[in-house]
């Protein structure tokens, strides 16, 4: 009997599993450098493999974190007392819907959405369920990039609006490989 080669071709059960959570479409996408060493490291540190951008956008939360939440306003100049208008922590996980398999994070990069106040270093809140609407700020997938911009559409014209007068806005041909990824509902930024 002749010695099978075990080199190349297919073996038996190999590939995805049909009807498994990894049967679904893929793509191949240029991330940022360490934007996908981000994805590696999320992915590795939940035990599994470093080789896909879902480790990054399918997020978990861990544990949950509440501060007092102040009802009064707080007057920039002239000190308030605010200790008799205390309300039921705030859970910001809560406010922005982490833990929802819908929503996961991504670090602002760049300087086109400063006039809607996202900054370089922004973290910013997004939801994949929530559908673009004209004026909302989303996160596209256009030809294989991404860009976080604000979403206009007129009738089958899709425009990516910057919001900063120093870069173009992105006309999207009809002919693109186009897709938003979610609609930015939220930030955060540390000083």
């Amino acid at each position: 009997m002749a010695e099978m080669n075990r080199r190349g071709g297919a073996r038996p059960g190999a590939g995805r599993k049909v009807g498994s959570r990894h049967a679904e479409a893929t793509t191949v996408v240029r991330l940022p450098v360490d934007l996908a060493a981000a994805a590696r490291r999320v992915a590795e540190n939940r035990g599994g493999s470093g080789s896909g951008i879902g480790a990054f956008l399918k997020g978990e939360v861990r544990l949950s974190a509440s501060a007092p939440l102040v009802t009064a306003s707080v007057a920039c100049g002239f000190p308030s007392p605010a200790e008799d208008h205390l309300e039921r922590p705030l859970d910001l996980n809560e406010l922005h819907g982490i833990g929802s398999p819908s929503v996961f994070l991504v670090r602002v990069a760049g300087e086109s959405m400063t006039g809607r106040g996202l900054f370089p270093g922004d973290v910013a809140v997004v939801d994949k369920a929530k559908p673009p609407r004209n004026g909302c700020i989303v996160v596209a997938c256009l030809n294989g990039e991404f860009t976080m911009k604000t979403y206009q559409r007129r009738g089958e014209r899709v425009t990516l609006k910057a919001e900063n007068p120093a870069f173009p806005n992105i006309e999207v041909p009809a002919e693109a490989d186009f897709q938003v990824w979610g609609v930015v509902t939220g930030s955060s930024r540390t000083f």
